[in-house]
């Protein structure tokens, strides 16, 4: 019973208590009637004490009924909140086991400071360690599909296909939630741990590349050595080292399914490495080719094309090590990207030309001049296969739409970047094609980053106090939110780009 339902009960008692002691007071003026009433047997009851029986009787019984009343609802109450919480135990699963340890033990008592750390103002000692490393797993991460516990019914599918198909007609709704876009002129990012700081071993780094399905990263470099790094910008512990007797690596790529990588130098011969076997094959250059030192693989996964001499581009297949063809163009290779459906190669060369390369005819389909340019350096294709990067020997770098190349022989480019001076060394896109990464190798922190759609470069990245070396290669993560850099030095330095919330 609330609170103004009793309050209204007393003022119900009251007012029978009232009338009660009015009629008292009127059988005491009329002392007469009550004796005649008392000699002839009869005595008259007042209606409501039938009803309501003796005041004191009604307000004992009142008094039980309330309190009574209470112990019911809070009784209820109680039960309907035991009922909530089976039922929430009843959508959880059960865990395996349970360890109280992870429910007393807190941050402070596990992360300590240390050389490689440095301080941890950052973090709540006094926060839960389990929900420490839940969150930081999901934010890097994400939970992975087959983690999802109850997937949908196909009733609930039916409706939510129903669902979409009528917002989709009704124009003034929105129904797609809108994400939050990546914001010009300044980003958001953390200089985390060197990307290799747990052995510093490979030399000159020529190559980065993070795997494409697992949180791991391949760093390969001159000191014969390529070694796969666990990717969580504090610890970056190592997982695996794979050693060539005699053999500086200066190119090495993972395929598009994550089972293999391949690794190239400036000999005739180049390793193949099955990554779930752990098993390295030393494999022959085909025909005449004589180095493998810059090379590409296909998104299929069953091409490589290789920068050959006076002008050759060989394409051969991954599976059987067969050559498939070799194209000549003017001036030597220096940069090549495949399209998305593996169909067409477009490089560039020493020349101002370049070329597009196609797989099902097997000839050169179409040449146009880079704008400005005298010797070409690097090429770069955005992944949504809209935009072209090309960069000079002069460091301009041109960006192209990409339809628009096949139109004209000397196509004007979207937008010409200049902030770098010397030769372009390396062009990147990021998964989302938002942004690009441009970076030479003749002068220390020569890096940039551009956003798109607006075409514009960072001014804060790195920044003043970064120092990043003298880069030699880049990469970004499957899910862009991590950036790293292989530099002439030892270390490869990696940026945790913050707006990308996972991997």
């Amino acid at each position: 019973m609330s609170d103004d339902e009793s309050s209204d009960g007393m003022e119900d008692l009251k007012a029978l208590m009232a009338i009660y002691k009015q009629h008292d007071e009127s059988q005491e003026e009329k002392p007469q009637s009550a004796k005649d009433e008392v000699e002839t047997g009869y005595v008259e009851v007042p209606m409501e004490k039938v009803i309501f029986g003796d005041k004191q009787t009604f307000l004992s019984n009142l008094a039980k009924s309330v309190g009574k009343k209470r112990q019911k609802d809070k009784e209820e109450s109680d039960a309907d909140e035991d009922d909530d919480d089976k039922a929430d135990l009843a959508k959880k699963p059960k865990a395996a086991w349970h360890d109280s340890d992870d429910e007393e033990l807190e941050v402070g008592e596990v992360k300590r400071q240390t050389r490689h750390t440095g301080p941890l103002n950052h973090l709540r000692m006094d926060k839960s360690y389990k929900e420490y490393l839940t969150a930081r797993f999901q934010r890097t991460v994400n939970q992975p599909k087959w983690a999802t516990l109850k997937p949908k019914k196909e009733n609930s599918e039916s409706e939510d296909s129903e669902d979409e198909a009528l917002l989709k007609t009704v124009g003034f709704i929105d129904h797609k939630a809108k994400t939050r876009e990546l914001r010009a002129k300044s980003i958001f990012f953390k200089r985390v741990k060197d990307l290799n700081r747990a052995t510093y071993s490979e030399g000159v780094i020529n190559s980065v590349q993070f795997h494409p399905t697992s949180t791991a990263a391949l760093v390969a470099g001159e000191s014969y050595l390529a070694t796969i790094y666990s990717v969580d910008g504090q610890k970056n512990e190592k997982l695996h080292n794979i050693r060539f007797p005699k053999f500086a690596i200066t190119c090495a790529r993972i395929t598009p399914c994550g089972t293999k990588a391949f690794f190239g130098a400036m000999q005739r011969h180049y390793y193949s490495y099955d990554l779930l076997e752990a098993k390295a094959t030393k494999l022959k250059m085909p025909s005449n080719i004589n180095t493998s030192h810059k090379f590409e693989v296909s998104p299929c996964g069953k091409y490589i094309v290789t920068m050959g001499v006076f002008g050759n581009i060989h394409v051969f297949t991954t599976n059987s090590n067969e050559l498939l063809h070799t194209f000549h163009q003017e001036g030597q290779l220096r940069g090549m990207s495949w399209t998305a459906d593996s169909k067409r190669i477009i490089c560039s060369g020493s020349s101002c030309n370049v070329n597009v390369l196609s797989m099902r005819e097997l000839r050169i389909e179409h040449t146009f001049i880079d704008d400005g340019c005298i010797n070409g350096r690097a090429i770069a294709l955005s992944p949504n296969q809209q935009m072209l990067a090309t960069g000079s020997n002069e460091g301009v770098v041109n960006i192209y739409d990409y339809e628009n190349i096949y139109k004209s022989a000397a196509p004007q480019p979207e937008k010409r970047f200049m902030n770098l001076q010397t030769a372009i060394a390396e062009l990147k896109f990021n998964p989302t094609s938002e942004l690009l990464a441009m970076g030479s190798r003749l002068v220390p922190n020569a890096l940039k980053l551009a956003h798109f759609p607006s075409a514009t470069i960072y001014s804060n990245f790195p920044g003043q106090q970064e120092d990043v070396g003298y880069v030699n290669t880049m990469a970004f993560s499957p899910g862009s939110g991590y950036f790293a850099i292989g530099c002439k030095g030892k270390k490869a330095p990696l940026f945790r780009l913050k707006h990308f919330k996972h991997y």
